[in-house]
């Protein structure tokens, strides 16, 4: 009988470290761009920051993916710990002592983003290894949970702390890569299969073996599409929201708590998720929460007030948090751990490629179209990837009988 999640060690430091740390990152990200306003006063510059950050995400998955399978990963993720502590406490201390520059704050937010990415690459290609096959969707809910969770302390922590001090966010932030740090340091299971390092020599071999593993894998190749297409849309929905809320007159606390209840719907998702993987397959929840989101895109459009975009948000992040478990869940289990950080750095390319696209279009349909009309847009957007991925067997056969990866694992 393999180990309960919860009292499997080295899990549970993993877990532990990477909340603390995700709950610094949710401060820290609502407080950049209120420090860009308080130093420049510009929405533009404040974007321009958004940007940087985001940037890393662009550039290194593919790289980061080639290297977290030859390297060892407590390894990458601590020195990513490291990184961003470092740039954190930069910009912490130069706020404090007020001596903190815009561009300080470009060069802070790049140098996170990349630490993340390099974080969250190894981290997929490890938690394979830290739990049993069977319990792997589980550890998946988890993860998702955590997100969840710090989203909905952490923004909240991020502006009361900005509020009594400039550098108090940027400071917790630091303190809570410490503490991601301190944990990894105490896991002591391998997290890479022996002599994965040398299956592939060579990087740019390495890096060509997992983007034709994931072009070769029906799977893998439209659910990296369908999560570029649904990331992007999910960009617009987040922006036209806080219009749409502004426009009915909602104040800047019932707008943060408006956006608070997708947060909490995901939680209750991903708790939720894997007595739902455990009862349904794969290809049916992935289908099924698709066309329940577009639904919800779609209410957004109707909704009387805005205090009604609550519920309705509320049941969007429920619907979200088990398509992400199911999805992530089933990657890992039809590819080999030995190439999985690969894998999962192309998926991770493909669909977080697609958010600064979402930003872009949500600019453009919010300057000529009311907000309902662009949530419209996005709901047609959702709409049509559900009916492209009921028609695409490799989404629609997944976990059933006419799964070829089954019928290979057999």
């Amino acid at each position: 009988m393999p180990v309960p999640l919860h009292r499997n060690r080295d899990f549970l430091y993993l877990w532990s470290g990477q909340a603390i740390s995700t709950l610094g990152s949710q401060a820290s990200r609502v407080a950049y761009p209120l420090l860009v306003l308080a130093l420049t006063g510009s929405a533009a510059r404040a974007g321009f920051a958004g940007a940087a950050a985001t940037l890393p995400y662009l550039i290194f998955p593919l790289l980061a993916g080639a290297y977290a399978d030859r390297w060892d990963r407590r390894l990458v993720m601590m020195a990513c710990d490291v990184l961003r502590l470092l740039a954190l406490a930069s910009v912490a201390v130069a706020a404090l002592i007020g001596a903190i520059t815009y561009q300080q704050v470009l060069v802070a937010g790049f140098v996170e983003g990349a630490g993340s990415v390099w974080y969250t690459i190894a981290n997929r290609g490890a938690v394979p290894m830290l739990v049993h096959p069977s319990q792997r969707t589980a550890a998946v809910s988890r993860n998702e949970a955590r997100t969840y969770g710090a989203q909905i302390a952490g923004q909240a922590a991020g502006g009361a702390l900005f509020g009594i001090s400039r550098a108090l966010p940027f400071g917790a932030d630091a303190l809570s890569y410490l503490a991601s740090l301190g944990a990894l340091a105490l896991i002591r299971t391998p997290m890479q299969e022996a002599g994965a390092h040398e299956t592939v020599p060579g990087l740019w071999r390495d890096l060509g073996a997992g983007l034709r593993w994931t072009v070769r894998q029906p799977f893998l190749r439209s659910s990296s599409v369908v999560s570029a297409i649904v990331n992007m849309a999910f960009q617009v929905e987040s922006l036209a929201v806080i219009v749409l809320a502004r426009q009915d007159g909602a104040s800047s606390a019932l707008i943060g708590a408006i956006v608070a209840c997708g947060g909490v719907g995901g939680l209750i998702g991903s708790f939720a998720a894997p007595a739902l993987v455990n009862r349904v397959r794969p290809g049916v929840i992935i289908i099924g929460c698709l066309w329940l989101a577009a639904l919800c895109l779609a209410a957004i459009c109707v909704v009387p007030g805005a205090v009604w975009l609550c519920p309705v948000l509320t049941v969007l992040g429920l619907v979200m948090g088990p398509w992400n478990v199911a999805s992530q869940a089933y990657r890992m289990r039809i590819t080999p751990n030995w190439m999985l950080a690969r894998v999962s750095s192309v998926t991770f390319q493909v669909a977080w490629g697609a958010v600064p696209i979402g930003s872009l279009l949500a600019a453009v349909l919010l300057s000529s179209l009311s907000p309902a009309a662009t949530m419209g847009i996005a709901a047609s957007l959702v709409a049509l990837t559900a009916a492209a991925s009921t028609a695409a067997g490799s989404m629609r056969h997944a976990g059933s009988a006419a799964d070829p990866y089954l019928a290979t694992e057999a």
